[in-house]
């Protein structure tokens, strides 16, 4: 009787001692999965960022040519007014 209450005690230590450090790994694991995606979240939205920085930086170049093309313009027409 006693032997079986020992078999049955260490069973019962070594079921729980797996089930907590099964339990920890899980977690851990769990962890590292939210780590990876977050850093892959940020590296595509750093991605992103890049793109529409030097999506902006193009449109502004063009907004000046555009501007100085229209000063240009307003130059030749009053030349052309004053020829008239």
């Amino acid at each position: 009787m006693d032997n079986l209450l020992t078999i049955l005690g260490s069973n019962v230590v070594v079921a729980i001692v797996s089930f907590l450090t099964g339990k920890r790994r899980s977690n851990a694991e769990t962890d590292n999965q939210v780590l990876r995606n977050l850093e892959i979240s940020v590296n595509l939205y750093k991605e992103i960022i890049d793109d529409l920085k030097s999506e902006i930086e193009s449109l502004n170049r063009k907004i000046q040519e555009l501007e100085q093309k229209i000063d240009e313009l307003h130059e030749e027409n009053k030349k052309l007014r004053t020829n008239i």
